[in-house]
């Protein structure tokens, strides 16, 4: 009869293994719709980091004005701040040495060894016009034949200075054909437009201290200008800007002086106060602004929230989210500790009421002066189950049987 007390006191360690289960299970589904919807944003434009990416950018490395023009190596489009000034700059991996080059006084030239035919895939809408055909294309991985230009926002002062990251605003664009700017992440990755001449510009987000690569595709040969902007908040809640004009020829034939002497194009919805920025080599360097009124806050705001699946990093919203499921988390888990551990205490005590109640010991027969008696009513055979219980003639149990005998037997064959 007693055995069964351990039973009893199995069942609440299966329910409270059934709602620690459940618990797990109710936290893992919450984490894993938050990594859903935050998760995809965050890694478009931030791709696998690639070894290749590596590098340091020193404080004080040299500004050139000189008019050059590159055609292979690797180069860096990011911001600066130098004495106090905002600029945008190419940083140019020279042999001698990294030199920052003003951007209008630089030419990219994209050979004809970057040719590449357009892919015919569904996968890359925004080059249906040209699927099939031949493009010209700095590629997101290097190719040492070719010209390889990427961002970083790797300065020092920038990384000292800027709150969380920057926006990169890329437009307008000109050209005798149509270009793109686009993302890839890992070899069979589905490609992320970034920016498209016959649209918008485009906006990215950049995180503080980072190094990207991304492709950037051209329909034709000849000159192109890019307008880039550089958005940003300081710490001190300052927002600032930095512009200047990408110059990009396009195959061997094209000219590197007429692509110096083409006009930056319309700057027009650029979100910077600075004009043209080919309007002189002070300007060339990257036009620069911490006026609100030039980029305050609406605007890098705006950059930010229009295109948020551009984004590498997280966003305000994301982290309202973090907070959100980590608090309903945390609550869910609470209450089924506690709801399991009042259910716990119920389901212990029932058992060892019903414990204490198999162990209760037999009452004394009323009537019964001598022990003999006594021993010999335990002798008297039981009664079978539902029979009802003999009772003396003054009302009183029979001899040898008490108030919870019958009882006790009873229970004692159910266990």
């Amino acid at each position: 009869g007693p055995a069964a007390a351990p039973g009893a006191s199995r069942r609440p360690a299966s329910a409270s293994s059934r709602s620690a289960r459940l618990g797990l299970a109710l936290s893992a589904l919450l984490v894993s719709a938050f990594l859903v919807i935050v998760g995809a944003p965050s890694s478009l434009a931030d791709p696998t980091p690639d070894p290749d990416l590596a590098q340091s950018v020193a404080a004080h490395e040299e500004w050139s004005n000189e008019a050059s023009e590159i055609s292979v190596g690797h180069v860096d489009l990011g911001p600066r701040l130098i004495d106090g000034q905002w600029r945008a700059g190419l940083r140019h991996d020279a042999e001698s040495g990294a030199v920052w080059r003003d951007p209008n006084q630089t030419v990219l030239r994209v050979s004809d060894a970057a040719i590449m035919t357009a892919p015919d895939s569904a996968d890359y809408p925004f080059l249906a016009d040209v699927a099939g055909k031949p493009v010209h294309v700095i590629p997101q991985t290097q190719n040492p034949s070719v010209v390889w230009l990427g961002w970083n926002t790797q300065d020092p002062a920038v990384t000292a200075t800027i709150d969380r990251g920057l926006t990169m605003r890329v437009g307008p664009v000109s050209g005798p054909g149509r270009a793109w700017l686009f993302l890839q992440s890992g070899t069979f990755g589905k490609p992320l437009l970034l920016a498209d001449s016959g649209a918008a510009p485009g906006d990215v987000w950049i995180d503080s201290g980072t190094h990207v690569h991304a492709n950037w595709a051209f329909s034709a040969p000849g000159t192109y200008t890019a307008t880039v902007t550089f958005l940003g908040t300081t710490t001190a809640g300052e927002a600032v800007s930095a512009s200047t004009t990408l110059r990009f020829a396009v195959g061997d034939a094209a000219s590197a002086s007429e692509a110096l002497a083409m006009a930056a194009p319309a700057a027009a919805g650029s979100g910077s106060g600075s004009g043209d920025p080919a309007a002189g080599a002070s300007q060339g360097a990257g036009s620069s602004s911490a006026n609100p009124g030039a980029a305050g806050p609406g605007a890098a705001g705006s950059s930010e929230s229009t295109s948020p699946s551009s984004e590498g990093g997280l966003p305000d919203w994301a982290f309202l989210a973090i907070i959100a499921v980590a608090s309903l988390s945390l609550l869910v888990i609470l209450a089924l500790v506690v709801a399991r551990s009042r259910r716990s205490r119920a389901e212990q005590a029932a058992a060892i009421a019903e414990a204490d109640s198999l162990l209760a010991p037999l009452p004394t027969a009323k009537g019964e002066g001598s022990g003999e008696a006594a021993m010999a009513s335990s002798d008297r055979s039981v009664p079978a189950r539902g029979a009802a219980p003999s009772v003396g003639p003054d009302g009183a149990p029979g001899a040898g049987e008490g108030d919870e005998g019958p009882g006790l037997v009873d229970r004692g064959g159910e266990q």
